[in-house]
């Protein structure tokens, strides 16, 4: 986190605990969050539910919210679809992810579960504009489904990931708006997932929404709270295990949610930019 001395971060955990509310924006349908730390105030990009009563994925638009404390959110922008290359109303807006590089911020957004596309800003909310015109994943560019992307820093270096049951990785160009490599499928021993709890289905053998971090020199590729490690960013990944059991929750805190309960629970992990 950009400059932040030990006596504020102790501060921004003690309001956290007293204030916070779970969620941290109630009733409004925010989803598929990824949280980065830009200048000191945390964004979170995200999928946004039209009702409470929706049940066929209904989402018109995404949506970045900001807080300078991890307690008081507010809505900053929303991006509609009709401003980027879909250039219509459309209902299937899914996950996203963000970036910065070269004093531009990239909102990456997934287009149902087809394709991927991406649009650039000089602050972290924008105004975005869609310099690409077209998918930067198209939907024919791998056997897997080009949606649901995790954009990842190493060294200085850009990489985007994305898939359902089998997930791809690919070096981005410095511009951030297109491929320097072609896509490669990520090898990942022995998986589990929400439907594979036996390792026996190996044509649903993770999930979607693949996502990627680095702790102590080793890479982590996480799916739900499922989770594989590596040596090398582009694997292979060995399967380790899943963060939440039936036993991490309180009693009557562990009701089940579409469509396999807590083992899809995504992992709400922030991103902070040196």
């Amino acid at each position: 986190m950009d400059k932040i001395i030990k006596g504020t971060v102790l501060w921004v955990f003690a309001t956290v605990y007293i204030s916070a509310q779970n969620p941290i924006v109630p009733n409004v349908g925010l989803n598929d969050p990824h949280i980065h730390i830009f200048n000191d105030t945390a964004y979170v990009y995200a999928s946004h539910d039209k009702s409470i009563k929706n049940d066929k994925f209904i989402m018109e638009d995404w949506w970045i919210w900001s807080s300078p404390d991890l307690v008081h959110w507010t809505k900053r922008s929303v991006l509609n679809p009709i401003d980027t290359y879909i250039g219509k109303a459309f209902s299937r807006c899914w996950a996203t992810d963000a970036a910065y590089k070269n004093d531009k911020y990239y909102f990456y957004f997934s287009e149902g579960n087809e394709q991927t596309g991406v649009v650039v800003g000089d602050t972290p909310y924008g105004p975005w504009k869609d310099t690409l015109g077209k998918p930067l994943l198209v939907s024919d560019l791998t056997p897997t489904h080009e949606y649901d992307m995790a954009v990842f820093e190493d060294s200085r270096e850009h990489y985007i990931i994305f898939g359902v049951w089998d997930y791809y990785i690919a070096k981005l160009n410095n511009d951030m708006i297109s491929l320097a490599e072609s896509p490669k499928k990520i090898t990942i021993n022995n998986p589990r997932g929400p439907y594979n709890l036996d390792g026996n289905n190996h044509k649903m053998p993770t999930d979607d929404k693949p996502f990627m971090h680095k702790y102590n020199g080793k890479y982590y590729l996480s799916w739900g709270c499922f989770y594989a490690m590596s040596d090398n960013l582009y694997g292979p990944y060995d399967y380790k295990d899943s963060v939440i059991k039936e036993e991490s929750f309180a009693e009557g805190y562990d009701a089940p949610t579409w469509p396999n309960g807590f083992l899809q629970a995504f992992l709400n992990l922030f991103r902070a930019k040196k």
